[in-house]
């Protein structure tokens, strides 16, 4: 209970700060002020009601858009631009918000403005937030070159508060805690408490990640005290999403959906959909953790179904697991393989972008340029240098002149030719890392997926029902291939592709042992082009070709003997994949033999651009000609 009172009143304490301010400054909106003044107030409106209301604060940030499009003043102008553009940004309304951030650095670059670099940054933070990281990080490079040349320190921090944010999105978490250490310590040099409290909210979101969650508790209550401090309830509330997440870590699930619960009461009220799916997680997560499974699936449904439209693609990856694990629990195996292959989807199209490559290429670029523009200050100064000296100097000091020239070329050879060694290594380094990320992706990915194939067997061991404890089976089998195709990736230097018959193989040896079918009786002969394909391709191919192989296995060879070919050919620009056994094949045993299987080989047709047919005469064949493919070169 005292708890409870304790958290009431923080919340009351901000929002009476944050009124108070709001009542002075409608007061003075009240008194006599010039067209200007009037601006500049509402203006003021809008920030102060950004801590409280967005529908507020952009209905006053708009009003004084409107005021400042009156007057000739750009610098008025921009701020209420930017005023504008921030409500609608966190209201996710993205294309507004875009729109006048591009307006506000409009202004300032045509006025040479010292706010040039706030609204590069702004835009760096709307494309981030959309996951449009190679744009966000294009505006932050070019915000740290603007505020280096000006020697803004704290405008420095503050972009690289958001470059940490791009890398902990990206999982890159040294990189991601080095600049956010690099920041804290100038903010808190100069006494930045706002712009601090956004630093410690992703250290701690960092720490929560990487489950050192001691840790991550100093950081999320440390973060708390500040944003009560400075009655900022939006970061207060986020600080209590965090806190939630670390409870949760450390076993503390009643205080967990306590704060969890609390953030979501004030991110509800603010409509506030991308931080409501967050606290939506945390809730779901906390009940599938204490065995509540029902109340686990209400609130991921509801996540959902927020998620549904511009959701977090991360979020909603985490959310489709947490489901198939309560309805595992529940026994209900249909639906928890749907919830696991739309989180396998997700996460393969998550992770196989290039994204890394991308931020990491755009970092050294922006560090090389650095050293090379320190290179070229240097050079400068020396030749300011040297003419000053020749300009005092006899002719006895020609001679020393040029040697001084030869000199500092031979510095400047030995300076560049460092600098290009360093930046070979970064590059290498890079690129050993992303190699290193995606095997230990791929490895996860395997390891998940074997978790559930084991689930599913322990399941299967107390279903007395034969036809239950069969699609349980398949189910099984289902997941293995998706599991083998990830083995194969991390096991292999190439990180991308899948050789096709290496795969084809294999998946054929573990059906065979599955349904028991003797290797010497049922031969399988293999006529497999040697393709290396893209995991996008190969991943549908292998779920279609486990149907194929499972159904001839279960029913083509009633007597244990038989002979079943396997032919994978690229020709004339299409993929023809056949499936062909000599037993005793029949249309009405096929159709009946899986229908779930034969759907879903449907539904994998139609990704793949797929044409499929049947024949039965002297056997079962089954032959696709795919159109939409991807070779890995």
């Amino acid at each position: 209970m005292t708890r409870l009172l304790l958290f009431f009143c923080l919340f009351s304490i901000t929002s009476v700060k944050a009124q108070q301010g709001i009542d002075s400054l409608k007061n003075l909106f009240n008194s006599p002020l010039t067209p200007s003044q009037r601006a500049y107030v509402l203006d003021e409106l809008s920030y102060q009601w950004f801590y409280e209301n967005l529908d507020s604060s952009l209905f006053y940030g708009s009003k004084a858009y409107k005021e400042f499009s009156k007057l000739d003043d750009p610098n008025g102008l921009s701020q209420a631009a930017t005023s504008v553009a921030v409500a609608y940004h966190y209201l996710n309304l993205w294309d507004s918000a875009e729109h006048y951030y591009k307006e506000a650095l409009s202004i300032r670059e045509a006025n040479n403005s010292t706010r040039i670099a706030s609204s590069l940054n702004n835009l760096g933070v709307v494309f981030m937030d959309q996951e449009d990281y190679e744009e966000a990080i294009k505006y932050y490079i070019k915000a740290m070159e603007v505020r280096q040349l000006s020697n803004d320190s704290i405008g420095v921090a503050l972009t690289k508060v958001n470059l940490g944010l791009i890398f902990k999105k990206q999982g890159i978490y040294d990189k991601a805690l080095t600049y956010y250490k690099d920041a804290i310590e100038t903010l808190e040099k100069f006494d930045q408490q706002k712009h601090l409290e956004v630093a410690l909210l992703n250290m701690g979101a960092i720490y929560n990640t990487l489950k050192v969650y001691d840790t991550a508790a100093m950081y999320n209550i440390k973060l708390r005290n500040l944003a009560v401090q400075q009655s900022s309830q939006r970061n207060l509330a986020k600080s209590f999403v965090n806190l939630a997440n670390s409870y949760q870590g450390l076993g503390l699930l009643d205080s967990s959906l306590y704060y969890a619960k609390k953030g979501l009461e004030f991110f509800e009220l603010q409509n506030d959909t991308l931080n409501m799916a967050n606290a939506l997680l945390s809730i779901a997560q906390s009940h599938l953790e204490g065995r509540n499974y029902k109340s686990a699936i209400i609130n991921s449904k509801r996540l959902e179904l927020l998620n549904k439209t511009d959701g977090s693609k991360e979020i909603a990856i985490e959310n489709q697991l947490i489901l198939a694990k309560a309805y595992v629990a529940l026994s209900d195996y249909e639906n928890a393989y749907t919830k696991l292959e739309n989180a396998f989807y997700l996460k393969d199209s998550f992770l196989t972008t290039s994204l890394n490559e991308t931020i990491s290429g755009l970092t050294v670029k922006y560090e090389t340029e650095q050293k090379e523009r320190e290179i070229s200050q240097l050079k400068i100064t020396n030749q300011e240098a040297i003419i000053a000296e020749q300009k005092a100097a006899n002719e006895r000091n020609i001679l020393l002149f040029f040697a001084c020239i030869l000199i500092l070329g031979a510095i400047l050879l030995f300076l560049l030719l460092r600098i290009k060694s360093r930046s070979n290594a970064i590059v290498v380094k890079s690129l050993g890392e992303k190699e290193t990320l995606l095997k230990e992706i791929h490895h996860r990915v395997k390891n998940n997926l074997q978790i559930i194939s084991s689930l599913l067997s322990l399941q299967s061991r107390f279903i007395e029902d034969k036809d239950a404890k069969a699609l349980v089976n398949e189910g099984q089998n289902r997941v293995k291939s998706m599991a083998l195709i990830h083995q194969k990736l991390y096991q292999k230097d190439n990180l991308m592709g899948v050789e096709a018959l290496d795969y084809i193989q294999n998946l054929t040896n573990t059906l065979q042992a599955a349904y028991g079918a003797d290797s010497t009786k049922v031969k399988v002969n293999y006529d497999v082009d040697n393709l290396i394909l893209d995991v996008d391709t190969m991943i549908p191919i292998g779920l279609i070709l486990n149907e194929l192989i499972s159904n001839s296995f279960k029913h083509a060879f009633p007597t244990g003997e038989g002979i079943m070919h396997i032919i994978f050919k690229e020709t004339e620009g299409k993929l023809i994949l056949t499936v062909r056994d000599n037993g005793v094949g029949s249309t009405k045993a096929f159709n009946e033999s899986d229908s779930f299987g034969l759907r879903m080989i449907k539904s994998l047709s139609r990704k793949l651009e797929a044409t499929i047919n049947y024949n039965f005469n002297k056997g079962t064949e089954a032959s696709l000609t795919i159109m939409n493919y991807k070779l890995y070169n």
